[in-house]
């Protein structure tokens, strides 16, 4: 957007994504501190946004399907404790379970109770302490409440990027040998 006001200065707001930058002024002067501006500010933050850990929804749909399902009851995980690789995946596939569940629109919190994720892993409460905990200072879960749990972004890329591929391996491998 630019404005001439009745003083002869030159006004340039410019917007790109969440920077906004505004230069007032002689029009060669702000000219200039705009490609400044451009030359200096944007590549830092293109570089920046780069960085950024987000979840692509749709890639974590397809990732989980067939280990997630969503039942009129609500979302369960569908295949058994065992063959998960031990009760960190369980946890971790619950919390993504509900994770989903809410972004979908399907569950009213993001969260399980620590009684909750020891019903749906079958885990007893001191082994499941043990894995939240680790999983807590890993950064893939965080502690919302008390005793309430959710993944983190980080947690759903490691899942997508670490676990899933080993759960399908052993779903893979348990499939070939009951044939």
């Amino acid at each position: 957007m630019l404005m001439c006001g009745e003083s002869s200065d030159l006004e340039l707001v410019v917007k790109y994504k969440d920077v906004e930058a505004r230069f007032v002024g002689k029009p060669d002067e702000v000219i200039r501190a705009f490609f400044s501006f451009v030359s200096k500010v944007l590549p830092a933050f293109d570089l920046a946004s780069e960085l950024t850990l987000t979840v692509d929804l749709e890639e974590l749909l397809r990732g989980v399907k067939g280990l997630i399902a969503f039942t009129p009851e609500g979302p369960i995980v569908a295949v058994p404790r065992e063959r998960l690789g031990g009760d960190r995946n369980a946890i971790i596939l619950n919390l993504v379970k509900v994770y989903i569940g809410y972004r979908v629109g399907r569950l009213e919190k993001d969260s399980l109770s620590m009684a909750e994720i020891m019903a749906s892993i079958g885990g007893k409460s001191g082994t499941v302490a043990a894995r939240l905990s680790e999983l807590t200072n890993m950064g893939l879960v965080e502690r919302v409440g008390r005793g309430e749990y959710r993944v983190t972004t980080f947690g759903v890329k490691f899942l997508l990027n670490e676990a899933l591929p080993k759960i399908r391996e052993e779903i893979k491998i348990e499939r070939g040998s009951e044939g």
